[in-house]
């Protein structure tokens, strides 16, 4: 057995200290400095001196009503746009599973929104909803489905479904591509055995297929979530999330834009501090929950 000498020990750590430094400098001190700033009162607006007021700017947070409603908008954005990704990238990953000629073609095709930048996306698809000269009015109206151009975003109703669907179309490359992983890594001979014994299609998919992808939905969810929850470029381009000055859209506004606005509008950087770490620990939360019932559940399976 080979033994362990002082130069190897010297190696390992002029491997690993460049990680550690740049980790301790551009992930834990900021992460411990925002926590510190969460607990004063830190206002640039105003001339007086930061006060330690420990938990205040979270009892604040918490007992105002803005937060909840913008909470409850992020939470509608989830429940939108999350079933819509899951459904339609395992719908895309059953398909590329199977062999066909030009899979490896659209395999590349059906990740191109997802390379796409969420800032360009938005733009792009207020281009195509635009009132007066959008693609999407141009489609519509040349099938005969509308008789007139239509303003899709106007109606403040209509705009959280909208950033929904916008969302969906940024993100379901990613979940397909967990999935695939998870597909391609079941064994073809449990296939076979549920042939054998007269399995038809709906029974192979419903008592093999999901169970053994269990543990790649979950790794799906949770990224999906964190990502549908903390949403922000394409609230801001896709609604007029506010211009350089300008107001933010109070019917799309969400957890993310809320706190940008107590950051860099209000300049209340405890408030904002305190309202990170919250998101934090609300993302962190169900995180867990999908780990501990659907990840593990699948492990176990």
């Amino acid at each position: 057995m080979r033994r362990y000498l002082p130069q190897d020990a010297w190696f390992l750590a002029g491997i690993l200290l460049p990680s550690i430094l740049l980790l301790a400098v551009f992930v834990y001190y900021p992460a411990i400095s925002t926590f510190s700033t969460s607990l004063s009162s830190l206002n640039l607006r105003t001339n007086r001196p930061a006060e330690f007021i420990l938990f205040g700017n979270y009892e604040r947070l918490l007992q105002g009503p803005e937060f909840w409603e913008v909470t409850g908008r992020s939470l509608t954005v989830v429940a939108l746009a999350l079933p819509l990704e899951m459904a339609i990238g395992l719908a895309i990953a059953l398909l590329l599973n199977e062999r066909f000629p030009g899979r490896s073609v659209v395999r590349a095709l059906v990740i191109l929104p997802w390379m796409v930048p969420p800032v360009v996306n938005g733009f792009l698809w207020g281009w195509l909803l635009n009132g007066e000269y959008g693609a999407f009015n141009g489609l519509l109206y040349q099938l005969g489905i509308i008789q007139e151009y239509r303003y899709w975003l106007q109606d403040p109703m209509a705009q959280i479904g909208w950033v929904a669907i916008v969302q969906t179309w940024t993100r379901f490359a990613f979940p397909m591509v967990i999935l695939l992983a998870g597909l391609q890594a079941i064994p073809d001979d449990i296939y076979d055995s549920a042939k054998v014994d007269g399995a038809n299609s709906w029974q192979r998919l419903w008592q093999i297929t999901f169970p053994m992808l269990l543990p790649s939905f979950a790794i799906a969810l949770i990224v999906e979530f964190i990502a549908a929850f903390q949403i922000f470029d394409v609230i801001w381009t896709l609604t007029s999330g506010g211009g350089a000055g300008g107001t933010i859209n109070p019917f799309t506004k969400t957890l993310m834009l809320y706190n940008y606005q107590l950051v860099f509008r209000d300049l209340r950087l405890g408030l904002g501090a305190a309202l990170s770490y919250l998101i934090l620990l609300m993302s962190s939360g169900v995180g867990f929950l999908f780990i501990w019932r659907i990840y593990n559940q699948g492990v176990r399976e």
